[in-house]
């Protein structure tokens, strides 16, 4: 419809151009009188939301935790051992007899004559020196305990993981110039007889 009226408008202007550049019109009455009109286009400010970036996923490693810990451990385990206790022995000196009493003969000389007598012979005694036992050998056995020590150790409190995160997608307003009645020419006619002259 616009193009039409625009196609009208261009015929009754070249008409009209026609009509008073004629020789034959000029200085005549005026019916009716045109002037042409520019109209500029119209524009308006909109907004709209632009998608900067679009929503995603993303993984992310999250790194794993460790720590210290410290435990008891064994270094040795308890056991039995046999251990040998030597005997114990002391010296002693005892008194003994070394020959016991006994009769016996044997020949004398009495007053010049030789003589066979009967004759008594005292025990005879010496100091022996003997060993005694005072503890006997003996073998006891000892158990011996265990032994720990402390030791500290790395150990994963929390293994690595990936996690999935959702990123939300980054909208913008942003604000543009649409044209809302574009720019037109055409003949308009002006009322009145006044007008014209």
């Amino acid at each position: 419809m616009r193009k039409i009226k625009t196609l009208c408008d261009g015929i009754l202007a070249v008409l009209i151009a026609g009509f008073v550049a004629s020789p034959a019109f000029a200085g005549g009455k005026s019916l009716a009188c045109y002037q042409q009109r520019h109209q500029p286009a119209v524009y308006q400010t909109v907004h709209e939301n632009v998608v900067v970036r679009p929503a995603g996923v993303v993984h992310e490693t999250i790194p794993a935790r460790y720590g210290q810990v410290t435990e008891r451990v064994l270094i040795e385990p308890a056991r039995v051992i046999a251990r040998h206790i030597p005997a114990v022995t002391r010296t002693v000196h005892q008194k003994v007899m070394v020959r016991p009493k006994s009769i016996g003969w044997e020949w004398r000389h009495i007053k010049g004559v030789k003589t066979l007598c009967k004759v008594v012979h005292p025990a005879q005694y010496a100091t022996q020196a003997r060993t005694i036992v005072v503890h006997p050998a003996r073998t006891v056995h000892e158990r011996v305990p265990a032994r720990y020590a402390h030791q500290t150790r790395t150990v994963v409190i929390e293994p690595a993981r990936t996690v999935k995160r959702h990123v939300p997608a980054v909208v913008r307003t942003v604000a543009r110039q649409v044209e809302v009645r574009p720019a037109s020419s055409g003949w308009v006619q002006v009322s009145g007889h006044a007008r014209c002259n």
